[in-house]
């Protein structure tokens, strides 16, 4: 891993700081997830995932639910957490998974 000079945010606000976290940033603008309307829906465009993707899914679904932890509007809060909830969903739909370090 190589640490970068300067930090390297893209439009959602994603910070990069090594060639790693630039990595995970491509993968994100790579991987259009939809706002799933059902558990159906995410579990049918998540048997779809390839490898790279499944794990690209799986960070954001990890960052979705850290931020519905964090967040004080509950509104806001529920959607984070039902959207975090159903990405799970979908990754685990996913026939692929990469081997853990």
């Amino acid at each position: 891993m190589i640490t970068l000079d300067s930090y390297i945010v893209d439009q959602t606000g994603n910070v990069a700081i090594s060639s790693d976290g630039l990595a995970l940033l491509a993968r994100i603008k790579a991987l259009v997830i939809p706002v799933f309307a059902s558990t159906e829906q995410a579990l049918e465009w998540g048997s779809r995932l390839n490898p790279e993707q499944r794990k690209t899914l799986e960070d954001i679904q990890r960052t979705a639910s850290n931020a519905a932890v964090g967040e004080t509007n509950v509104e806001r809060m529920v959607h984070l957490a039902t959207q975090s909830q159903l990405m799970r969903e979908a990754a685990e739909a996913s026939p692929w998974r990469l081997p853990t370090p």
